[in-house]
């Protein structure tokens, strides 16, 4: 009896389906072989871009989650002592704007503008002047857009007409204000 029991279970009949899958399994490698690298390349190209778009959203929410007027955003990993190297950046364009020389004002808004470039490019937007940044940005997620442009507008005419364009103080001062939505709409400051 145990003979019979034992023969059934361990003949030759036995691995057949086994070795019928494995078979299976070989000829579908076979196949999916010249395709492999093909689907590897574009598994690792899926991943590059989720750890790029990651860091891009990172950036862009590192501003975003700061309160107004507080800039308590970039003291996460230190004390209350640290302060927000964008409003020590304001501070200095602030001197410039309360200062009774004119091109104490124009030297104010070109460092402001500065201020504006480097925000937008930490938001994710690319180009090689500010301009070509901020034609990338949809209105949609920029509401002061439009106060960027007319600020940014005003840097350029300082910049390409030098004396020739006269500032006034109410002018600069009007100006700054605008640069100052455009950083406080995204917490910048």
């Amino acid at each position: 009896m145990p003979k019979n029991v034992f023969s059934g279970l361990l003949g030759p009949d036995a691995f057949a389906p086994w070795i019928h899958a494995k078979d299976q399994m070989v000829a579908l490698l076979h196949w999916l072989a010249p395709y492999s690298t093909v689907i590897s390349l574009l598994i690792i190209t899926g991943i590059v871009y989720c750890f790029v778009r990651i860091e891009q959203i990172v950036h862009a929410t590192k501003y975003e989650d700061k309160p107004h007027g507080g800039g308590h955003g970039e003291k996460e990993h230190g004390s209350d002592a640290e302060v927000n190297p964008a409003e020590k950046k304001w501070e200095r364009v602030q001197a410039h704007l309360n200062s009774a020389n004119e091109s104490d004002w124009r030297l104010g808004i070109l460092e402001a503008d500065v201020m504006l470039d480097e925000m937008v490019g930490h938001m994710g937007y690319h180009g090689d002047s500010l301009g070509e940044k901020l034609k990338g940005v949809e209105k949609s997620d920029f509401t002061t857009l439009d106060l960027a442009w007319e600020a940014h507008g005003v840097r350029n005419r300082i910049a390409h007409e030098g004396g020739a364009f006269i500032l006034t103080e109410r002018e600069a001062k009007r100006v700054a204000t605008l640069y100052e939505d455009v950083f406080r709409e995204f917490h910048y400051l």
